[in-house]
């Protein structure tokens, strides 16, 4: 018996156009998901995250570095848009100190993730090279944020508050201060694109090296 060839040359077709789809759906799910130019804070809900950010944060170490005072002049000018925030860290010495940033980077990580921000660039100290402010920096950490108000749900989240401990243990001070890239090498959705696109190539060449093999099998020749 011939084989139906119109069906043969149909399903890998069939199966590319599917597998396509998966992988353009996939991408539009991340890139919604990614976000970085959501709504801008309103003023009411702006209002409510003052009053929950004075009340979680309003006796802590953070509050006495003015983290309270920042929020109040930020959320008025937020623009709903993705920002990096730069930390300079200066460490405490011993394993203990060591320990807690363990501690710690256990819980901010997930955290981070939960409101698609991750860490972009994280380097220690090798030496000077102009000025002596570098010198009382032993770490840089830039991170990514989808908006301020992701900021603040993931700093208002209960798992925060619990790895404050740790934070405060493994850092002797740190700075933090909001920029937005003016030249950067670096998109993530780009980067994810091109992967799904190698992704994708890889499959499609699957999928005709299978539908040959079956062409060429025993079994297809009837």
């Amino acid at each position: 018996m011939e084989p139906d060839m119109r069906h043969t040359s149909s399903t890998p077709t069939l199966i590319k156009a599917l597998w396509i789809a998966l992988l353009a759906g996939g991408f539009g799910l991340f890139s919604l998901w990614y976000g970085g130019r959501g709504q801008p804070i309103s003023p009411q809900d702006g209002a409510e995250l003052l009053a929950r950010l004075e009340q979680a944060y309003g006796a802590t170490a953070d509050d006495e570095r003015g983290f309270l005072e920042h929020m109040t002049r930020m959320i008025p000018e937020d623009d709903g848009r993705e920002f990096y925030a730069v930390n300079l860290e200066r460490l405490k010495a011993g394993e203990a100190a060591a320990e807690a940033d363990r501690a710690y980077g256990g819980i901010i990580l997930p955290l981070l993730l939960k409101h698609a921000a991750h860490p972009v660039f994280v380097s220690e100290r090798a030496g000077l090279m102009l000025g002596t402010y570098g010198a009382e920096v032993d770490r840089v950490a830039v991170v990514r944020y989808r908006s301020l108000r992701d900021m603040i749900n993931m700093v208002l989240d209960p798992a925060m508050k619990e790895g404050e401990i740790h934070k405060f243990a493994a850092l002797d001070h740190t700075e933090v201060f909001i920029t937005r890239p003016v030249i950067s090498f670096l998109h993530i959705r780009l980067l994810v694109g091109l992967c799904l696109l190698l992704i994708g190539l890889a499959g499609l060449k699957l999928i005709d090296a299978v539908a040959r093999r079956g062409l060429r099998s025993p079994g297809a020749t009837g």
